[in-house]
């Protein structure tokens, strides 16, 4: 049975929690734009994290940043109570950057991954969280600055327990079927630009195909192949955006041999052409960069 004890939307976040008490595993393909926080208020679960599983327990702490597969699976009874948080980089990204100690950006780069903390540290992460969904829930007057003043004291409260929360060794499941795909993820984001495909990797480990092909799409929710081209599209989308190379040496450059495929692949995952992709992504800075202009006049003509 699934119980949703609360979902709450509003200004580029939402908030949900929701209890399962049957076998449950996070659909296949999950990676978005946005910032995402995840608690375990109880039970136990399998954390797949761009190259890692993850073994999480009642009080872990998940921080995933956008664009990286996750994937949560059955870890020992199916029962279990989370929340969730989903927020867009704006506006909580001019929000943080305002203040110049730290920027959602660098925050998740460091950050994505799994904390546990004690029962008492629990509680305060979970009167903030419950705290930002009253918020939004009753919208009363300077709602927003509150839901982003407890956003932003939960990533404090982490980054600042950051070195002891993180180093709980038994965040990593023993099984040798989960440290076999975890080395597997590790070899293909370090070599997708490579020439690769299910049976050279399977090669590579020395290890059946078909054994490596379901237990790869078990825990990860993608096959080799899918996989293979979610980090090359990643690698794809830095070099359309911070090199003057050519699509078709993008393409060659992330391990395509055909630019028509490549194109397809990039929409498949990106849901926009290579190009337009690059144009709307120079647009956007553009506009940024004329935002910033703005504000220096504006700041120059005060102070005159």
């Amino acid at each position: 049975m699934r119980q949703t004890v609360f979902e709450e939307t509003s200004d580029g976040i939402t908030i949900d929690r929701v209890i399962r008490d049957y076998k449950y595993t996070m659909p296949t393909k999950h990676l978005h734009d946005e910032y995402e926080i995840y608690y375990l208020m109880e039970g136990e679960r399998f954390y797949f994290i761009g190259q890692r599983t993850y073994h999480i327990r009642k009080g872990s702490l998940v921080f995933i940043n956008k664009n990286v597969i996750h994937k949560t699976g059955l870890a020992s009874g199916p029962y279990h109570d989370r929340i969730l948080i989903e927020f867009c980089g704006e506006p909580f990204g001019r929000f943080f950057s305002f203040f110049g100690d730290m920027t959602l950006e660098s925050f998740f780069e460091e950050h994505t991954g799994v904390m546990n903390f004690d029962p008492r540290e629990q509680s305060y992460i979970e009167n903030l969280l419950l705290g930002i969904q009253s918020e939004i829930h009753h919208k009363k007057p300077g709602y927003r600055l509150s839901v982003m003043n407890r956003l932003a004291s939960l990533l404090i409260f982490a980054m600042r327990h950051k070195e002891r929360a993180s180093s709980d060794k038994e965040n990593f499941p023993g099984s040798a079927k989960y440290q076999k795909v975890d080395d597997v993820a590790k070899y293909i984001v370090k070599n997708c630009t490579r020439p690769m495909s299910l049976e050279s990797v399977a090669d590579n480990f020395y290890i059946n195909k078909c054994y490596l092909s379901r237990i790869f799409k078990e825990i990860t929710g993608f096959t080799i192949n899918e996989y293979i081209n979610v980090h090359r599209i990643n690698k794809a989308q830095e070099l359309l955006a911070d090199s003057t190379l050519s699509i078709t040496e993008v393409a060659a450059e992330c391990g395509y041999e055909s630019l028509t495929y490549f194109e397809k692949v990039f929409k498949t995952y990106r849901e926009i052409s290579p190009l337009k992709y690059r144009n709307e992504y120079r647009q956007l800075n553009r506009r940024r960069a004329n935002k910033g202009d703005d504000n220096i006049n504006t700041v120059n003509t005060d102070n005159s």
